[in-house]
């Protein structure tokens, strides 16, 4: 172009024989651009050296939740608002939007989007089925997942490590001496799935498989299930729970059937809610880092609206272990007794 300056949008709409308007919603990812010039203004801005002043990089965020985690999910509040104090950092503006099962169903758009409110990216807390999560991607298309989706759509994506999760509670317990372990996940999500993979791949470790009559996949296993394994004596000696909700549910069942936990049965639980530390005994958990994954989760999404990456990502959020009360240490009772025998 001559000689070195700041790029504008004007001059890089009279290299392209375009509007400054259409330059401006191509860089935006605002509507009423075709995919196709779309990307020919990137590059060329790109090539230029473009860089969107201050005034500019506000942006408008639209986050969608899936209805049912605001009665179910200990952490939810947590999620919303760690991602509410992120784009707020980044002085920007965050519309929040439940979603009910019922129009995820029937594809029907959010209010916001119905309305042609214009958002420059959207984040999908929750599980969404693709289909609807492509329809608000048409729109929209700069969309980052929150522990949800198929990983089909083209889109980045943020999880905890929940694999890393079950792995890790299985590593936990075998290395208390535990060799009966069992897995309660009520919900068939990934969350359920990856854990369970990942004690599976402990247990192969160091040799050991699951009992099947020990894993319990429904509301229904966990009532009938439960019972029956304790009417027959055979209950493992510790179970892992998809979650601190379902783990605190199981402690209190094995109370009212006179099971002591941790002396029977050790229990570990996920997410490390406000629940887990004033449940009795105290529930041995993991930290899920909620904080970073809405860090993240709204870092990520900047970085596509900005330009900054064009390739999506698939990111894992490792947990800690938090170790309470609710796992008993089999091998140091072993140690004991062997100690009584010799002497």
């Amino acid at each position: 172009m001559g000689k070195k300056g700041k790029v504008t949008i004007s001059q890089i709409a009279e290299l392209l024989d375009v509007s400054s308007i259409t330059v401006s919603r191509a860089l935006a990812n605002q509507p009423g651009v075709s995919d196709e010039l779309r990307q020919t203004i990137i590059a060329k801005a790109k090539e230029l050296g473009y860089k969107r002043c201050k005034s500019c990089q506000k942006a408008s965020i639209l986050l969608l939740i899936r209805h049912r985690y605001t009665a179910d999910h200990s952490n939810f509040s947590q999620l919303v608002e760690g991602v509410q104090a992120e784009v707020h950092q980044k002085g920007s503006d965050l519309t929040i939007e439940f979603v009910e099962a019922e129009k995820q169903h029937q594809l029907i758009l959010p209010n916001s989007l119905t309305k042609g409110q214009r958002f420059d990216g959207v984040i999908l807390l929750g599980k969404f089925e693709d289909q609807y999560a492509h329809k608000v991607q048409q729109i929209v298309p700069n969309l980052v997942i929150i522990n949800g989706g198929n990983d089909t759509l083209r889109c980045n994506y943020i999880y905890f490590n929940y694999s890393r999760i079950g792995y890790l509670a299985a590593e936990h317990l075998i290395k208390k001496g535990h060799t009966r372990i069992g897995y309660i996940g009520l919900d068939q999500s990934h969350s359920c799935e990856w854990k369970y993979y990942g004690m599976l791949s402990a247990l192969a470790k160091h040799g050991m498989t699951v009992d099947d009559r020990f894993v319990l996949n429904s509301k229904d296993d966990l009532t009938g299930r439960l019972e029956s394994l304790v009417t027959a004596g055979e209950l493992p000696t510790a179970f892992i729970c998809q979650s601190d909700r379902i783990a605190l549910k199981l402690i209190k069942m094995l109370h009212e059937y006179q099971i002591a936990v941790p002396d029977q049965v050790s229990v570990i639980g996920s997410g490390n809610s406000e629940m887990s530390t004033i449940s009795i005994p105290e529930l041995t958990t993991f930290e899920t880092n909620i904080p970073t994954v809405c860090q993240l989760a709204v870092a990520t999404l900047f970085d596509q609206i900005n330009g900054k990456v064009q390739v999506c990502r698939t990111i894992y959020v490792d947990a800690e272990l938090v170790e309470r009360d609710s796992v008993r240490d089999l091998s140091a009772k072993e140690a004991y007794a062997e100690c009584t025998l010799d002497d």
